[in-house]
């Protein structure tokens, strides 16, 4: 064995421990963490798969009864949003040309026109018109009732196209809201019923302003039409009872269905063998369910507007079904974009594979961006404080993005993509903004 080195000072051998001490400092820095011994905690059972598997299939099963529980219940508990949805309506043109053909037929069939031509021609030839004259007022007879039904037709539009009739449509539909819920309840009293397949709103009110406008402007036989109790129908269906029957069921749920999906998802998780392929799997699952149920919606459209009588405006009534179920698009969005931001996640936290490929690729990219920030200058104990408590503050900032979701009334699929998209860009600041503690003496490193 060699002897040990000697030093001539005391200074030259203190010197000589702290050359040392640095040594191992650079080696403890610059040389890989131990890797802490890996133990295998294989989680046994045959029924894992299956059960979680299983729970998950409920859980996609349960998704979009969710969405339609909760579209039911806005639609009967909410005022405001029921008239968010059926106040688009007054502008739609071919709703409106539907009403007004409406109109036009109670009106016609109390105001015979070319009856009433016939008694003004009748009364004038018996005052002795000479016989010429009396030809041709019998010839006008019928261009005077068309343009006495043209006029008629003119004033009927232009009550549907106005603002008087928007406003009054959103007044009616706040005042018949109660009568809507009792007839979704089973409940055939009141303004708006459900009799025989259909929903119907009564247009009382707007007959009633169509004469005295006709009347205003001079049309005096405009009064012989009486008090009439008739109705336009806003949905037609064979079905419309088994509907009826499923939303009674749903209403009461609406606040329990998506809490169960979510503890059967969390119980499929927390049983699975690998728990990251499952949260991968019910992420896929959740979304493709949302996305059936968006393909289920486009599908019943035509059946239904086949099914309608011929008396029906397909236009108009195809315009009634998107704007109810406009909301049902809207929910099953901003479900689809969490499951699969959640299935994203789950992918990129793959241990290995593609999804390991693409984490390395996000994550040299971060470097990259991390490097060209320490150029223009560290960010000090920020930085290492970021990097010291970069889990906590990761959950802290997904927590509250979770928390202002949940507390948006009605989220769109925009409002969840918003979410995502600003979420991840904080996190990626904060990332970059992190550094590790360098060696003693030397600050922080990027």
């Amino acid at each position: 064995m060699a002897p040990p080195e000697t030093y001539d000072t005391p200074e030259a051998a203190a010197a000589e421990i702290e050359r040392l001490r640095a040594e191992v400092a650079r080696l403890q820095t610059s040389a890989p963490a131990a890797q802490a011994p890996v133990v295998t905690t294989e989680r046994r059972g045959w029924w894992r798969p299956v059960v979680a598997g299983v729970l998950v299939l409920l859980a996609a099963l349960l998704a979009p009864l969710s969405v339609l529980a909760t579209w039911s219940n806005g639609q009967i508990q909410d005022t405001d949003r029921y008239l968010a949805t059926v106040s688009p309506l007054a502008d739609d043109p071919d709703v409106q040309a539907a009403i007004a053909a409406r109109l036009e037929q109670v009106i016609f069939s109390y105001l015979d026109v070319d009856a009433a031509v016939d008694e003004v021609v009748t009364a004038l030839e018996g005052r002795g018109l000479p016989d010429k004259a009396g030809a041709t007022l019998s010839a006008l007879s019928g261009p005077l009732a068309t343009g006495i039904r043209g006029f008629v037709e003119d004033r009927i539009l232009a009550v549907v196209q106005s603002d008087t009739f928007k406003q009054a449509w959103v007044e009616a539909n706040r005042t018949a809201h109660e009568e809507l819920v009792a007839a979704l309840n089973g409940d055939t009293k009141g303004a708006v019923v459900i009799d025989r397949g259909e929903v119907s709103v009564n247009l009382a009110t707007l007959i009633n302003t169509v004469k005295q406008q006709l009347v205003d402007a001079g049309f005096a036989i405009a009064d012989r039409i009486p008090e009439v109790d008739a109705s336009f129908a806003i949905v037609k269906s064979d079905d419309l009872a088994t509907a009826q029957s499923l939303l009674g069921v749903l209403d009461p749920l609406s606040t329990w269905l998506p809490v169960v999906g979510l503890a059967l998802i969390g119980i499929a998780v927390a049983i699975a063998r690998d728990r990251r392929r499952m949260v991968l799997v019910s992420g896929l699952a959740v979304a493709g369910s949302m996305l059936l149920l968006g393909a289920t919606l486009n599908v019943i459209r035509p059946f239904y507007l086949d099914a309608l009588p011929s008396s029906s405006s397909p236009a108009a009534a195809g315009a009634v079904y998107d704007q109810l179920v406009s909301f049902i698009r809207v929910a099953l969005r901003g479900v689809l974009v969490i499951a699969l931001t959640v299935a994203v996640v789950a992918w990129l936290s793959a241990p290995r594979g593609s999804g390991a490929a693409a984490r390395s690729g996000l994550s040299r990219g971060v470097d990259q961006l991390r490097r060209g920030r320490s150029r223009v200058g560290d960010t000090g104990r920020l930085g290492v404080a970021l990097a010291t408590y970069r889990g906590p503050i990761r959950a802290a900032v997904v927590g509250l993005a979770a928390i202002l979701y949940l507390a948006q009334d009605h989220p769109t699929g925009g409002t969840a993509l918003a979410f995502v998209l600003v979420t991840a860009f904080v996190l990626l600041v904060l990332e970059v903004l992190a550094a590790r503690p360098g060696p003693a003496g030397t600050g922080p490193q990027a």
